[in-house]
C-alpha cells in the first residue's frame, strides 16, 4: 500500500519538517534590551513587524519554488531507491559470502570441526567468490589449530571422566568408620579377636603335633602298621583332644 511504502513515509516526514520551516517568524523580545530608544529615524515595533512579514513572504516563496510537492515526492523516491540499492547490495554480498556450514550446527563439537572443508575454496558455495591467498593460508592454519585443540579437549574430557570414576570409587574411604566394616578397621574388632584365637589354636596344634610324634605307638596301631597314618588323621586326633 502507498501509505506503508518508504516513499510515502519519507514524504510525510519531509512535509512535517517543512511545516516547521514555514512557520511565521517571531522576533525575540530580547532585542528591545539592546536597541536604543525609538525616535526619529530609528527602529520601532511597526518597522520590526514589517521586516519580519517581508522575510516570511520570502521564505514561503522560496519553499514553494524549492520544496514543491513534486520535489518532495522526488526526494522521497530517491531515498527509497537508496534503501533498496543498499538492501540489494547486502543481499548479493551475503549470497557471495555463503559458506558450506549450516547455521544451526554447534561449532564447538569435534565432529563439526573435523567436517570443515580442508580446502578453502570448498568453504564458499558461491561461484563468484574470489579467494584471496592470505585468506586461504590463514584458514588452513586456523582449521588445523582448531582440530588439534578439539582433540586435546576430548582427551582431557576422557581423563576427567576416569578421575571422576576413581573419585566415586574412593568416596567410601572419606569416612571409613561409617562406610567400611568396623571389624576391618577397629583394633578390638571381631577380625582382630578371631586372629588372636587363630594364633592360640596354631600354637596348640603345633605343640600337639610335636607331642604326638614323640609318643609311643599303640599296640592296636602296630597291628595295623600296613595302614599309614596321614597328617589329616593326626590333626583330627589332635583336635579331638583339644
Amino acid at each position: 500500500m502507498e501509505e506503508d511504502s518508504i516513499t510515502a513515509t519519507k514524504a510525510a516526514f519531509i512535509r512535517s519538517q517543512l511545516k516547521y520551516l514555514s512557520a511565521p517568524l517571531q522576533p525575540s523580545t530580547a532585542w528591545r534590551d539592546f536597541a536604543p530608544e525609538p525616535g526619529d529615524g530609528q527602529l520601532n515595533d511597526k518597522a520590526i513587524q514589517d521586516i519580519v512579514s517581508k522575510v516570511d513572504d520570502k521564505i514561503k516563496a522560496h519553499h514553494r519554488m524549492i520544496f514543491s510537492t513534486q520535489s518532495q515526492r522526488h526526494i522521497a523516491e530517491q531515498i527509497e531507491a537508496l534503501y533498496w540499492n543498499k538492501a540489494t547490495a547486502e543481499q548479493d554480498r551475503a549470497e557471495i559470502d555463503t559458506v558450506a556450514i549450516r547455521r544451526e550446527v554447534d561449532l564447538t563439537e569435534t565432529a563439526t570441526i573435523e567436517s570443515l572443508p580442508e580446502d578453502y575454496t570448498e568453504l564458499h558455495l558461491h561461484q563468484d567468490y574470489k579467494v584471496q591467498d592470505d585468506e586461504a593460508s590463514e584458514y588452513l592454519e586456523l582449521r588445523g589449530q582448531l582440530v588439534e585443540m578439539a582433540l586435546k579437549r576430548d582427551a582431557l574430557k576422557r581423563r576427567v571422566a576416569q578421575y571422576q570414576q576413581l573419585q566415586k570409587a574412593l568416596d567410601p574411604l572419606q569416612d571409613p568408620v561409617a562406610n567400611i566394616q568396623p571389624n576391618l578397621v577397629s583394633r578390638d574388632g571381631e577380625l582382630s579377636q578371631e586372629l588372636d584365637r587363630m594364633r592360640v589354636l596354631m600354637a596348640r596344634v603345633s605343640a600337639g603335633l610335636a607331642d604326638l610324634d614323640s609318643r609311643p605307638v599303640d599296640k592296636d596301631l602296630k597291628q595295623s602298621s600296613t595302614e599309614s597314618t596321614t597328617n589329616a588323621q593326626k590333626l583330627a586326633r589332635l583336635l579331638e583332644r583339644t
